[in-house]
């Protein structure tokens, strides 16, 4: 089974570097002579220079029905064109594309074209932190005017609270947790909610409390 990597730039050179540690025969096709000349110097991969919408090109590769093809061209339209060729004239069953226009996964879904989108990968990323702006930003709106605080502090790998239950700290009194940022989720915390390392902590306190919050969550 191949690897057939068709299009892009840099993404394909760390795509393929990962699969050929892995153990994989890895085929690129690009029409950049120059990207091409690269990739032959620096990976153990074969290298075919030319249109990946071309079937002549793609000939050069022997496809068979099992291997697996990667299309990384910046056009959806382009992207496409080459699935639907390699699937009609080789009989691909795995093809895995790289999505530009969401409002195009329907089309590629509808023959089985598996879809890698931009913009999702992007929102599932920053989601989270929209979401963590708003909470902190409507919080500080909320306690700016009672004399109250709202703080973020990341818990390190050698504080006393880590793989603690919330229950079990022994909170100061007027500082209040509100909620925990935990990789790319948001926990609303619970009295069983465990405390792990590189949480971010976000706690309502009496502004002159600020102090004890970080020591506490920090040592």
């Amino acid at each position: 089974m191949k690897i057939i990597i068709i299009g892009g730039e840099r993404v394909p050179y760390f795509l393929a570097k990962r699969l050929i540690a892995q153990g994989y025969d890895v085929y690129f096709v690009n029409k950049d002579e120059e990207l091409c000349e690269e990739y032959s110097r620096t990976l153990s991969a074969t290298v075919v220079l030319g249109d990946g919408t071309s079937k002549k090109v793609l000939d050069q590769l022997e496809i068979d029905p099992k291997d697996i093809v990667v299309l990384l061209t910046e056009r959806d339209r382009k992207n496409f064109f080459i699935a639907r060729l390699v699937q009609e004239y080789y009989g691909v069953e795995n093809v895995v594309t790289l999505l530009n226009n969401s409002e195009n996964r329907d089309l590629f879904e509808r023959y089985g074209i598996r879809v890698l989108g931009v913009t999702d990968l992007i929102m599932k990323n920053i989601e989270p932190l929209l979401f963590e702006n708003e909470v902190i930003t409507t919080l500080e709106e909320e306690t700016k005017m009672r004399g109250a605080t709202v703080l973020k502090v990341t818990v390190e790998w050698d504080s006393h609270v880590i793989r603690k239950k919330i229950k079990d700290l022994s909170i100061p009194e007027g500082i209040v947790v509100v909620g925990i940022m935990r990789k790319d989720k948001f926990v609303i915390p619970r009295g069983e909610t465990t405390i792990e390392p590189n949480d971010e902590i976000i706690v309502v306190c009496a502004e002159e409390k600020s102090s004890e919050v970080l020591a506490f969550f920090s040592t």
